[in-house]
């Protein structure tokens, strides 16, 4: 089966970058909690939906950052903004990979379901307190 990597035009990559760095930051090996409100401040200045930051963060970031959080002793700093950006690009469509990446979501530990539910909701009041002070 052929294999294809993910391609992005210049803009979008300009626009992506901020957010693959935020939602990275669910994927380290430390209390997340403690990069939340930097998250939610990207997040929110981000051109995207939640919708499609919800699409980004399973499509994108999760396939390339999940195994951290089956480490022992994973990343805890941060994730190496070019080496995120390469790997997301270069990922391979593999069935088998994309199978991989879909049943870790389903895997206790694997997605950080709770972290994204908290931080989703505070993009969400915080655009809708900014379009209430913009009216």
């Amino acid at each position: 089966m052929n294999s294809s990597a993910i391609r992005f035009t210049d803009p979008q990559l300009e626009e992506r970058r901020p957010v693959w760095e935020a939602l990275s930051t669910m994927y380290l090996d430390t209390d997340v909690a403690l990069s939340r409100a930097w998250r939610v401040q990207v997040l929110s200045a981000s051109p995207y939906s939640l919708e499609e930051m919800d699409a980004i963060l399973r499509e994108e970031i999760h396939p390339v950052c999940f195994p951290n959080l089956l480490q022992p002793a994973g990343e805890w700093a941060s994730f190496d903004p070019a080496m995120l950006e390469q790997a997301i690009q270069g990922r391979r469509t593999r069935w088998r990979y994309r199978l991989l990446a879909r049943l870790s979501l389903a895997l206790p530990g694997c997605f950080p379901r709770e972290e994204w539910t908290v931080t989703r909701r505070e993009i969400a009041c915080r655009r809708s307190q900014r379009g209430a002070s913009q009216t």
